[in-house]
């Protein structure tokens, strides 16, 4: 007889238990782990299953305890909490063989890339969201270029890389990255960014959706640790935006800033050089905006932020990210900045 049990997270001895029946399949039990649970046979784990927020991860069944009904009840499970949680929209990131296993499911597959496969479930698709982003924002189907950013917070970098790419085409979408994991909220970003642009009438300020991969949430559980994750990651993003923003919105061109500091946004500017031009799209680097020969960076804002310097920042930032800053809506942001908390 089975017993499905959940996982008490704070008890390090039952988490210890999961995390060796995880490394018979080598899987890495991740810190972001949320929800975990297990079944057991006469005491001990022959499954589990677990999640991170809206993504599931961490499967296994014992090869013996394969082909008995576990696969759904686990899944089940796991999405009753993610209900229960108010959550309607799943992801399973996996190793391409195991695919039919969820698709078997009612998963329907995003893309599969460098031997892993995204899929979703639940009340949305990534063709249907992306369609109606398109109709809701009256987006035309023009030929058009876009940029993609996370805006933590709004720059006069960021707003000179939006007016170069303005200038130079007749239409501009600026999506705004949607994953709430930064210093910023994505509310204020998105409105700091439709104000710092309002003057641009060629220019769209919408949403990514939750399917522009962050390495925030790109679970690795499942790769083996001498795999350099940023290039599979950037890859598959890649991968989808050549997939389904390209058509969806008709984009031909893709702007981005000379990136002289972070190594992972120059590993993703890098695979983007090498792989969206050989599918349609020109990527045009421009040179970040400097000021008294230093490039303006959302970083350096953060920092000032950090050490209470909010007057050094008038000079990187537009007049209404700044009136932000120093507004009386800011200053939770502004103290969580000053205990570290918040990134990217």
């Amino acid at each position: 007889m089975y017993a499905i049990e959940e996982i008490n997270l704070d008890n390090v001895d039952n988490k210890k238990d999961v995390m060796k029946f995880l490394n018979q399949f080598d899987l890495e039990y991740e810190n972001d782990i949320d929800y975990s649970i297990a079944v057991y046979n006469n005491g001990s784990i022959v499954a589990t299953a677990s999640k991170s927020k809206n993504v599931l991860k961490c499967f296994a069944i014992l090869e013996d305890y394969q082909g008995l009904g576990l696969t759904n009840t686990l899944i089940k499970k796991i999405e009753d909490r993610m209900f229960k949680e108010g959550l309607y929209h799943f992801f399973i990131f996996t190793p391409s063989y195991n695919r039919q296993i969820f698709s078997s499911v009612g998963y329907k597959e995003i893309i599969t890339s460098n031997g892993i496969t995204i899929l979703e479930n639940g009340n949305r698709q990534i063709e249907t969201f992306l369609t109606r982003l398109k109709k809701e924002n009256n987006i035309s189907d023009h030929q058009k270029a876009c940029i993609v950013m996370n805006g933590n917070p709004f720059t006069l970098g960021h707003q000179f890389l939006i007016e170069e790419a303005s200038s130079d085409n007749d239409e501009l979408i600026v999506f705004v990255v949607r994953e709430n994991k930064s210093s910023f909220p994505f509310d204020i970003r998105i409105r700091l960014i439709k104000e710092g642009t309002k003057h641009l009438e060629n220019v769209r300020v919408i949403e990514t959706g939750p399917y522009l991969i962050s390495q925030i949430t790109f679970p690795t559980y499942f790769l083996k640790k001498n795999i350099d994750v940023v290039k599979i990651q950037t890859n598959i993003d890649c991968d989808i935006f050549l997939k389904y923003y390209k058509p969806i919105f008709n984009i031909n061109k893709r702007y981005i800033g000379t990136e002289p500091y972070c190594e992972i946004t120059k590993t993703y500017n890098q695979m983007m050089k090498e792989t969206l031009p050989k599918n349609g799209v020109e990527v045009i680097e421009i040179c970040r905006k400097k000021i008294e020969d230093d490039c303006i960076s959302a970083s350096k804002v953060r920092t000032y932020i950090k050490n209470n310097q909010l007057n050094e920042i008038k000079s990187l930032v537009p007049k209404s990210t700044y009136e932000f800053l120093i507004s009386d809506e800011a200053k939770p942001i502004i103290n969580n900045i000053k205990k570290g908390q918040g990134r990217h």
